[in-house]
C-alpha cells in the first residue's frame, strides 16, 4: 500500500543569511544545524542521515496569526482527501515539519503546499528529500504564481531532478489522479495544470493520519472558564466555495488571470453534509474560508438555509468585506447559522491610501458624504449589534502614511480606532507579494529590497511575506525606512492588545453577544448564555495577545537578531538612527 506525506512548511526567519547564502545548501545548514556535506557527496550517505537534516531549528521559525487562532492548513487536508479519494489503496500522512515531521514519515513522495513565506522550507526540504530519492510536488499558491523558482531553486540543485514536480493552479481531482498514476509508472511529469479549486465529495476519509489539532493557549487567560473552552476549541477549516473578483494590487492572487480567479461553489448540500460529519466527530468551531465570504452570493443564502434546516449547531469565523453590514437580513441569518467574529480588511483610514491599494469601498466613501472613518464606523456598529466580533486588517507602509514621532503616527490614528471601537487588529506592512502587480512594478523599478527572482536574497527574503515586516522601499513620508514601518505596525498592535483595551474590548463583544444570541433552534441554554458570549470574549482576547508574537519578531531572541536591530544596523538615515536608538536595544 503506497503512502505519501502531505507537507505543509513551517515559516522560518532567515533574513540572518541576506548577503550570506551562495546557494540553497546554506539555508539547510542554516535551518538544521548540521552540516549539508551529506548532500553533496559522491557516495551516498545512509537515508536516516540524509533525512535527520529535516528536523529543523523550531526555535527559528516564525508565529503567524493563523497559528495564533490554531486553523489548520485547507488546502493540506483537501490534498489529502483528493490522494485517497484516487487510489483507495493509499495511505496519506500529514506533516508540518512541528508537530510531526517529515523525517518521521516512511513515505512513497511528498505533496507539499507552499505560500511565498514557506516557499524557502520547502525547497529545503525538497532538496533534502531528493538526495534520499523520494519524489516531492510542490503547489500552492507561490508556485502557481511563481513557478520557476521551482527550477531555481530546487531542480538545479539536487542529483535527481526527475522525482521533482509541480503544480501550477488548483490540485484538482484529474490532476492528482495523474500524479499518482505517473508516481506508479516511475514517470513524473515536469509540471502540472489545474482548474477546479474546490469539488464536492473531497472531504471524510480515515486513511489520513491526522496531525494533534493546534489549541489557542492564550484562551487560558480567560478567567473561570478559558481552559475549558481552550481544551474543547478548535478551528476547523472548509470552504463553500472559492475565488475573488477583485485585483488589488498588493495581492498576489489579484496578480492571477480571471479564469484562475474565478468564483467556483461546491454544492450546498454536499457542504453540509461536510458539516455535519465533522460535528459528528466533534469539530463544533469553524472557518470559512472564501477571502470575502459575501461573495457568495446566492450560493451563500442557499448554503445558510440549509444549515438553518439542518440539526447543526456550530460557531463560524470568516473572512468578509464591511459591505456585509449593508445586508441587515443577510446578518441576521449568519448570526443564526453561528457566525461568531469576521475578520475584515480595512486596510487604512486614509482615502488616497484606499484609492491607491484599489480598495473597492472607495466609490462608496465618497457618495456617503463622510469620511473614512464615519464610514467604516457606522458599518462596525451594524456588524457588533448582531453579536458578531469584528478583526480590523490594516496595512502600514501605505504613500499617504505618517512617522512624526513616537507620540505622532499612522499607527496611533489606528490604534485609538480599533481601541475605541472594540475591534482586533492585525497590522501588516506594505509588502511586495510574488506574483502581484505589485511585486513586477517594484522589481521594475527597483524598490523591492531583497533581490530578483533567481538570487538567493529573493528566496531568504521571501520569509517576509507573512506580512511582518516590509521588504519594499517605504514612502518618504515614512524616511524611506523600514525600521519605521517595523515600528508603527508593532506600535499599533501594542497598543490595541494592551491589557486595559483588550478587556475592554472583550466585555463589550460578550455583552453584544448576550444580547443577541445565535438562533439556532438546536442550541441550548447553556450555548446561549454561556459559550456564545464567552467565545466573543475569548476571540477579542486571542487577537490582541498576537503582540506576544509580535516580540518575538522585533526584538532579539535565542541568539538571533530581531527585526528592531537587524533593521537599526541597516538604517542609512542618522536621523533615524538617532531616534530609534534606545528601540533597537
Amino acid at each position: 500500500m503506497p503512502t505519501y506525506a502531505v507537507n505543509n512548511p513551517q515559516t522560518y526567519d532567515l533574513m540572518e543569511l541576506q548577503g550570506k547564502a551562495e546557494t540553497p545548501m546554506v539555508v539547510i545548514e542554516y535551518l538544521s544545524g548540521k552540516s549539508s556535506e551529506v548532500l553533496s557527496n559522491e557516495v551516498y550517505a545512509s537515508r536516516e542521515k540524509v533525512l535527520s537534516l529535516l528536523d529543523f531549528d523550531v526555535r527559528k521559525r516564525k508565529m503567524s496569526m493563523v497559528e495564533t487562532f490554531g486553523i489548520e492548513s485547507y488546502a493540506q487536508q483537501y490534498v489529502a482527501n483528493q490522494i485517497v479519494a484516487q487510489d483507495e489503496n493509499a495511505a496519506v500522512v500529514l506533516t508540518d515539519g512541528r508537530r510531526r515531521t517529515l523525517s518521521q514519515v516512511d513515505c512513497d513522495a511528498v505533496f507539499t503546499t507552499t505560500m511565498s513565506s514557506n516557499f524557502p522550507t520547502a525547497v529545503a526540504e525538497s532538496i533534502i528529500l531528493n538526495r534520499a530519492k523520494i519524489p516531492v510536488i510542490l503547489g500552492g499558491i507561490h508556485v502557481s504564481t511563481s513557478p520557476n523558482d521551482v527550477d531555481n531553486y530546487v531542480r538545479q540543485h539536487v542529483p535527481h531532478p526527475d522525482l521533482v514536480s509541480h503544480v501550477v493552479g488548483a490540485g484538482d481531482s484529474r490532476v492528482i489522479k495523474q500524479i499518482l498514476q505517473d508516481l506508479q509508472r516511475n514517470e513524473l511529469q515536469h509540471e502540472y495544470t489545474g482548474n477546479v479549486s474546490t469539488e464536492d465529495g473531497v472531504w471524510g476519509n480515515s486513511r489520513i493520519e491526522q496531525m494533534e489539532r493546534m489549541k489557542m493557549d492564550l484562551l487560558t487567560r480567560i478567567p473561570i472558564f478559558g481552559k475549558r473552552v481552550r481544551d474543547k476549541m478548535s478551528i476547523c477549516p472548509v470552504s463553500p466555495f472559492v475565488g475573488c473578483p477583485y485585483s488589488c494590487d498588493f495581492c498576489s492572487i489579484g496578480g492571477l488571470d480571471k479564469d484562475r480567479r474565478r468564483q467556483q461553489a461546491r454544492d450546498p448540500d454536499d457542504f453540509v453534509a461536510e458539516l455535519q460529519w465533522l460535528q459528528q466527530r466533534g469539530e463544533r468551531f469553524f472557518f470559512f474560508l472564501p477571502d470575502n465570504l459575501l461573495l457568495g452570493g446566492k450560493k451563500l443564502d442557499e448554503m445558510l438555509d440549509k444549515i438553518i434546516d439542518s440539526n447543526l449547531n456550530i460557531n463560524f469565523f470568516a473572512q468578509i468585506s464591511i459591505e456585509v453590514a449593508d445586508k441587515p437580513e443577510l446578518l441576521e441569518k449568519m448570526r443564526r447559522v453561528g457566525a461568531t467574529h469576521f475578520f475584515i480588511g480595512f486596510e487604512s483610514l486614509n482615502l488616497e491610501n484606499l484609492r491607491h491599494v484599489g480598495k473597492n469601498c472607495v466609490g462608496a466613501i465618497e457618495r456617503s458624504g463622510g469620511n473614512v472613518r464615519e464610514y467604516y464606523l457606522e458599518k462596525i456598529r451594524k456588524i457588533q449589534d448582531h453579536g458578531i466580533s469584528i478583526h480590523g486588517a490594516f496595512i502600514v507602509g501605505l504613500p499617504h502614511d505618517f512617522f512624526n514621532g513616537f507620540d505622532d503616527h499612522t499607527g496611533i490614528e489606528i490604534a485609538e480606532f480599533c481601541a475605541k471601537n472594540h475591534i482586533g487588529l492585525q497590522c501588516t506592512a506594505l509588502t511586495d507579494l510574488p506574483g502581484s502587480r505589485q511585486f513586477a512594478r517594484s522589481i521594475e523599478v527597483g524598490t523591492h529590497l531583497f533581490g530578483k527572482p533567481g538570487s538567493m536574497d529573493y528566496l531568504t527574503g521571501l520569509c517576509l511575506t507573512d506580512l511582518t515586516e516590509s521588504n519594499r522601499v517605504p514612502p518618504e513620508s515614512l524616511h524611506n525606512s523600514p525600521l519605521v514601518v517595523t515600528y508603527i505596525g508593532y506600535d499599533a498592535i501594542k497598543r490595541v492588545g494592551s491589557t486595559k483595551n483588550a478587556l475592554r474590548s472583550a466585555t463589550y463583544m460578550a455583552a453584544k453577544a448576550l444580547q443577541h444570541p445565535i438562533g439556532s433552534n438546536s442550541r441550548s441554554r447553556m450555548d446561549r448564555l454561556l459559550i456564545d458570549p464567552a467565545l466573543a470574549f475569548g476571540s477579542q482576547l486571542v487577537v490582541s495577545q498576537f503582540k506576544d508574537h509580535g516580540d518575538g519578531i522585533v526584538y532579539s531572541s535565542n541568539g538571533r537578531k530581531g527585526a528592531f536591530q537587524r533593521l537599526y544596523e541597516s538604517e542609512i538615515n542618522p536621523e533615524v538612527r538617532q531616534m530609534f536608538a534606545n528601540v533597537a536595544t
